[in-house]
């Protein structure tokens, strides 16, 4: 009988431990979950003066700037936003400064605002500040046009032919 009892008690003692266990891995799971929410970084600009912050949910990677080159990869793509999420996308450099004039010399910067109109870079330049292993950081500021733009239409004095873009910076890690 003591035996038993002995047995019951090791056997509970088991289960109260891998309980314990169980909910510390949950809880670190979760812990885990809510640090991945917080997203991979941020942008933050004014936009014709309005101050944005965007939390990017994407990481950055290295692509080739000539779809065309067996070379090593030269640029960067930051991509965190489409026509159905408020975000932007760029096509840089992954050094220095790259000048951005209507998407010529492979560069690009796109905005897409809350309602899916795309913004795309006219005159912009974006600086590069750091890129060292996982980390990626660099300014940016000039001047985005509606690629749908009319002129004529009552949706043009919603949604401007241009958006000045200034103090643009973004922190992004892998």
């Amino acid at each position: 009988m003591k035996h038993l009892k002995l047995i019951t008690t090791i056997f509970l003692s088991a289960i109260l431990f891998m309980s314990c266990l169980g909910n510390s891995s949950a809880t670190a799971s979760k812990d885990s979950a809510t640090s991945q929410g917080k997203g991979k970084g941020t942008i933050t600009c004014l936009i014709d003066g309005k101050q944005k912050t965007f939390n990017v949910q994407q990481s950055f990677f290295e692509i080739s700037l000539d779809p065309y080159s067996k070379g090593p990869k030269d640029g960067i793509e930051i991509l965190d936003g489409d026509s159905k999420r408020e975000g932007f996308q760029f096509e840089i450099k992954k050094s220095g400064t790259t000048k951005i004039t209507n998407g010529i010399n492979g560069c690009i910067i796109n905005y897409y605002n809350p309602d899916g109109v795309t913004y795309t870079g006219e005159d912009v330049t974006v600086v590069v500040t750091s890129y060292i292993q996982n980390q990626l950081t660099g300014t940016f500021s000039g001047k985005l046009t509606n690629v749908y733009y009319d002129g004529g239409s009552k949706i043009a004095k919603k949604y401007p032919q241009f958006i000045h873009i200034t103090e643009g910076k973004f922190d992004i890690q892998q």
